[in-house]
């Protein structure tokens, strides 16, 4: 039985925080021990879940770049709950605990979880990772195309790089016909109105502008959309709606606790990112069994077949967007085809179990090895 430590950048509402979640409240007991989860960030929304769950959680409560300093902190911790498996997740909390491994006086396996934020970091921050990456002991990608990623274009050793497929919680995710009436009054939805709905962080990542200008191509339609999530591009996204004009038809709707209920609202769900892993909204509204339309960029080919069980468009690409979301409006048939497909995709290949099996084999085959460089 391994003694595990998490430590992840923030604990706030995010795909790499879900999965985080779940691995510290699911792990079977009988094969490993969660001693702890440590928040390089300010406690956000998991980290309260994580407490009210039993799971003992604290932060070091960076505002900032984490620095040498930060690192001896975070080794004292390490050293104070003396964990077999250190596993990081994202990139601040990986190159903490790879700063902090030569400080602890105690060998641990570390075990890092980059996600999709390695697209997009700067080459100084890549080349901190060169000089640091030796001293992981096993790499978890997401999706293959993470792993391509990791392998190809940051040159890690393959044998160091395993792919674990996101999985999620299919008896959490039920249609609800109440919220689905709810949420459409709030919004003041018309019986004959079509809600795409989109969900993630405001950033340019997340393509939002480009759904925003395929709606303005939309307009005449019984098309609306509503966008759930916060970020850095609000101010843009806010002005892009006002410049469209499209005030009475695409909502801005900040970040929301409860996505289940609003995914029973949406007709469509629309993931127009830049780039991606393998998202868990995108897998929570196809085991709801909604029609996708989805940007052809890094993981999102690996469940999303192009015309069987949703579909796929160019990313950045706001014309072709809007013909997709218009075609599948006027074709209620295809939608709930595409819709039943997508749930069976789901339910084959991307449960929240199988995710967790896979884990838990990760976790006793980096125990049983022998340490790697420090």
């Amino acid at each position: 039985m391994a003694r595990i430590l998490y430590v992840s950048t923030s604990t706030t509402i995010g795909g790499a925080e879900k999965t985080l979640y779940f691995l510290a409240t699911l792990l079977d007991p009988k094969r490993h021990q969660v001693v702890g989860v440590v928040s390089v960030k300010p406690e956000g929304d998991y980290a309260r879940k994580l407490k009210q769950q039993g799971v003992k959680t604290e932060s070091l409560d960076l505002s900032g770049m984490p620095g040498l300093a930060d690192a001896k902190r975070l080794a004292e911790i390490i050293e104070r709950l003396r964990p077999d498996i250190v596993h990081a997740v994202m990139y601040q909390a990986i190159q903490l605990c790879r700063l902090a491994k030569p400080k602890v006086p105690f060998a641990f396996k570390l075990v890092s979880s980059p996600r999709v934020h390695y697209r997009a970091r700067s080459i100084w921050t890549l080349l901190v990772d060169r000089a640091l990456k030796n001293r992981d002991d096993l790499l978890i990608a997401e999706c293959a195309a993470s792993r391509d990623f990791l392998v190809r274009r940051l040159g890690y050793a393959p044998g160091k790089v395993r792919t674990i497929l996101n999985g999620i919680d299919l008896a959490g995710w039920p249609a609800s016909k109440t919220d689905r009436r709810k949420r459409r009054m709030e919004l003041r939805l018309g019986a004959g109105d079509l809600l795409v709905g989109a969900i993630g962080r405001l950033d340019k990542q997340k393509g939002f502008s480009t759904l925003i200008e395929a709606m303005a191509r939309l307009k005449r339609t019984s098309l609306r959309c509503v966008i759930l999530g916060e970020g850095p591009e609000r101010a843009r996204l806010e002005a892009s709606i006002r410049r469209h004009e499209l005030e009475k038809s695409v909502w801005l709707y900040g970040e929301q606790s409860d996505v289940a209920g609003w995914l029973s609202a949406f007709d469509i769900h629309c993931l127009p990112s830049l780039w991606e892993g393998l998202p868990n909204t995108l897998l929570e509204a196809m085991a709801l069994g909604l029609p996708v339309v989805a940007s052809a960029i890094d993981g999102v080919p690996e469940v999303v077949a192009n015309g069987k069980n949703g579909v796929l468009v160019a990313p950045a690409a706001p014309a072709a967007l809007a013909k997709a979301l218009k075609d599948l409006a006027g074709d209620p048939a295809r939608r709930a085809a595409l819709g039943a497909a997508a749930h069976a995709t789901i339910m084959e290949k991307f449960t929240l179990r199988r995710m967790m099996d896979e884990y838990h084999d990760a976790y006793a085959a980096v125990a049983s090895t022998v340490s790697g460089n420090s």
